[in-house]
C-alpha cells in the first residue's frame, strides 16, 4: 500500500523469506515466496532471516538496492576492461531492468569519483586513433558518435588534436606508408585519395595531397 496507507478492502502485499544464503564480498542472497529475489549487503539482511515477514515497501527498498549494486558491479566491470562514454555504460545498465533514477544515480556518482569523464574519454579516443589508425578528423566524428559523446565534445577534441599543420602531417604518413617514396601514376593517385578519404581527411588536404603527387609523375624524386 503506498505510503503505508491502505484503502478499506485492499489488501496488503507481503511474502516470506525463504532461503537466505551468504555471498562474496560481505553480501546476503534473498528469496522470497513470491519467487523474487536479490542480492544486498549483510548489514540490509541480517533480520531477513527465512520465515521474516516483508512488506511491499520492504520488497521496493530491497529491490533498489539490489538493482543499484547490480548496476555499479557491472559498470565498475566494463570500466575495469576499457575506458567508457557515459551513454555506453548507461546503455549496458538499461539492459538490466535497472530503473532510470538508479542508472542516473550510479552514473552521477561514477563521474564524481572520475570513472566516467566523456571529454576525457573523447581526447584519449581521438588521439590514440590518430597515432595508432591514422584517422582524420571527419572520421573521428563519426567514430565518436556512436558512443553516444556530444557534438561540443566531440569538437573540442578534434580542435584539440589536429593543430595548424598536424592534418597534412598525418596525411603524408599515410601517403608514405601506402606507396614509400616512388613516383606514381594518375590511377594510383586516385587510390591513395579514395585511401585519404576514407580516413577522413578534409578535402582540401586530400586534392593537396594528390596535387603534389601528379606533381612529381615522371621526375626522380622522392617525399622526403
Amino acid at each position: 500500500c503506498p505510503g503505508g496507507w491502505c484503502a478499506p478492502g485492499q489488501e496488503v502485499m507481503s511474502e516470506t523469506v525463504v532461503e537466505w544464503k551468504p555471498r562474496p564480498r560481505n553480501r546476503i542472497f534473498i528469496k522470497l515466496s513470491g519467487g523474487r529475489f536479490f542480492t544486498i549487503p549483510e548489514a540490509e539482511g541480517e533480520s531477513l532471516e527465512p520465515g521474516a515477514v516483508l512488506s511491499e515497501e520492504d520488497i521496493n527498498r530491497l529491490s533498489r538496492v539490489d538493482q543499484y549494486l547490480r548496476g555499479k558491479d557491472k559498470a565498475l566491470r566494463l570500466l575495469s576492461i576499457r575506458a567508457r562514454s557515459r551513454y555506453e555504460v548507461d546503455n549496458a545498465l538499461s539492459g538490466m531492468e535497472i530503473a532510470p533514477e538508479i542508472r542516473s544515480g550510479i552514473l552521477e556518482e561514477l563521474r564524481e569519483l572520475g570513472l566516467i569523464d566523456d571529454v576525457r574519454f573523447a581526447r584519449d579516443f581521438v588521439d590514440s586513433r590518430i597515432e595508432i589508425k591514422h584517422l582524420g578528423p571527419h572520421r573521428l566524428k563519426f567514430e565518436l558518435k556512436k558512443f553516444g559523446v556530444s557534438g561540443s565534445i566531440i569538437e573540442q577534441a578534434i580542435e584539440e588534436a589536429f593543430h595548424e599543420g598536424r592534418q597534412e602531417e598525418l596525411a603524408w604518413k599515410i601517403v608514405r606508408k601506402k606507396i614509400g617514396s616512388r613516383n606514381v601514376d594518375e590511377r594510383e593517385v586516385r587510390r591513395v585519395s579514395d585511401l585519404l578519404r576514407r580516413r577522413g581527411l578534409d578535402y582540401e588536404i586530400i586534392n593537396r595531397v594528390a596535387y603534389e603527387l601528379l606533381r612529381q609523375q615522371g621526375r626522380d624524386e622522392s617525399f622526403e
